[in-house]
């Protein structure tokens, strides 16, 4: 977060005069930035800048920051590849966190390390996401010295923060004798985005047969060999994956579109998302099962229901506990659940099931017990 001209400017100065010049930086930084809310009204509620982008591969942490400000917060979302500030769904998308208030304000935290910029903050509430078993940060950090890893920093998040969050019963039981108090906020939907009917995208094949589909990373946790056998024992199923596909999976990922019914269509934009799901027959969560997955709660599974779409998942927690979801084991199995799950869309069970499970799933009620929290802590709205 440092400007190139500061680090230039100070390399080779002695310490004293450098901590004079970060004063005064921090002078002109404060001055420039804008005021905080007054006594008595809600706090900001600021995202500091991660790998996370705003309109690409929308995750929980630009569903909540949207959640805040549905619920009257200002909120200010970080990212410095932002080619200037602009206003989304009620969320202010800044360059830097010199356009956040100092004062004033909630910073929605789920990457441990970030709590090196708390001191740019005078008093900030802090609430913190632990919405993945931290094991998922491992594969990126290799050879990292260890004072910079995410399970490094974590102990001291928890002990800042007023709020500590879980997004699965899972993740609750692993972390509660650190949080004895931390709530668990599953993870959510916005229903109105998934039932608001859209034009079918133009890169979808057509197909006569039904369209198996898949939205969402493709990475390291997801069963390739299983998709791979079970469109090999349905040929006339089209199977369409769309998401990034990140580079430990690059090369199974490419194996796999070589099938003739299977379509890897990569990233599309997070807007464009729903219109892909509302025309698949059934929506798939085909992850390898282990510590970290176990603690997956997936929005795909939500959004998927949200869209009328049945699902069908290798049997994680989340899924086994979600009415509507089928799961499966193995791909003769899995096979056999995606069957069962084409007749479900027009089941009026299956239809009312999905219905309930969105509802009850949707961003604005997932995070009320965050907001009832910081009521009770005093932390919600600027001392008076």
């Amino acid at each position: 977060m440092t400007a190139p001209w500061y680090r230039r400017a100070t390399a080779k100065v002695p310490e004293r005069p450098k901590a004079m010049a970060r004063r005064l930086r921090h002078r002109l930084r404060q001055r420039r930035r804008p005021a905080g809310p007054a006594p008595g009204e809600l706090r900001a509620v600021v995202y500091l800048p991660t790998w996370a982008r705003w309109d690409v591969m929308r995750q929980r942490p630009q569903y909540l920051m949207k959640a805040f400000a549905g619920a009257g917060h200002p909120a200010y979302f970080v990212d410095p590849r932002e080619p200037g500030p602009r206003t989304v769904d009620g969320v202010q998308i800044v360059r830097t966190i010199d356009e956040v208030p100092r004062s004033g304000v909630i910073l929605y935290v789920h990457f441990a390390p970030l709590r090196e910029l708390f001191d740019a903050f005078d008093d900030p509430a802090i609430v913190y996401d632990i919405h993945d078993d931290l094991t998922i940060y491992e594969p990126d950090e290799v050879g990292m010295a260890p004072e910079r890893t995410v399970a490094a920093h974590h102990g001291a998040m928890v002990a800042a923060a007023d709020v500590t969050v879980v997004s699965l019963d899972v993740l609750a039981e692993r972390h509660r004798h650190e949080a004895p108090d931390l709530l668990v906020v599953e993870n959510g939907v916005d229903t109105e985005a998934f039932r608001r009917r859209t034009e079918p995208p133009g890169d979808l094949p057509v197909v006569d047969g039904p369209i198996v589909g898949y939205h969402g990373a493709l990475s390291y946790w997801f069963d390739f060999a299983l998709v791979e056998a079970v469109a090999r024992s349905r040929p006339s199923w089209s199977f369409v994956l769309v998401g990034p596909v990140l580079e430990p999976a690059a090369r199974h990922a490419a194996r796999l579109s070589e099938l003739e019914n299977v379509t890897v269509l990569g990233e599309r934009p997070s807007d464009e998302i729903p219109a892909y799901v509302q025309r698949f027959d059934v929506g798939l969560i085909p992850f390898r099962l282990d510590t970290m997955t176990e603690a997956v709660s997936p929005l795909k599974m939500y959004e998927s229901l949200a869209a009328g779409v049945p699902v069908v998942s290798t049997p994680l927690p989340a899924a086994i506990a979600t009415a509507g979801v089928r799961t499966a084991s193995g791909s003769s199995a899995f096979a056999a659940a995606i069957d069962a799950a084409l007749a479900d869309r027009d089941d009026p069970g299956f239809r009312a099931a999905a219905t309930r499970e969105a509802d009850e799933a949707e961003w604005g009620t997932r995070i009320r017990p965050v907001l009832e929290r910081l009521d009770e802590l005093g932390r919600r709205r600027v001392p008076r």
